[in-house]
């Protein structure tokens, strides 16, 4: 089960400090556990946030989430 005042809690602490990878992280996994549970609109929009942030850091694993993107038809 997910503790989601400690996610939270990392969630507003990488907002503090800039940090879009731990963003990236936490986001990407959310979305691919929506996913996994066959979520695919819950799991495309942690993704989309996941993308946002590593394209804003200049994070390389971009291109892995927008592979993913475009083959949930959200992303061309």
């Amino acid at each position: 089960m997910i503790d989601y005042d400690h996610l939270n809690a990392q969630v507003l602490a990488a907002h503090d400090s800039g940090d879009n990878a731990t963003l990236v992280r936490i986001y990407q996994k959310l979305g691919n556990d929506e996913l996994a549970n066959g979520h695919e609109l819950e799991g495309a929009y942690f993704l989309t946030q996941a993308y946002v942030y590593a394209l804003e850091g200049g994070l390389p694993v971009a291109k892995e989430i927008h592979k993913t993107l475009v083959a949930l038809g959200r992303e061309e």
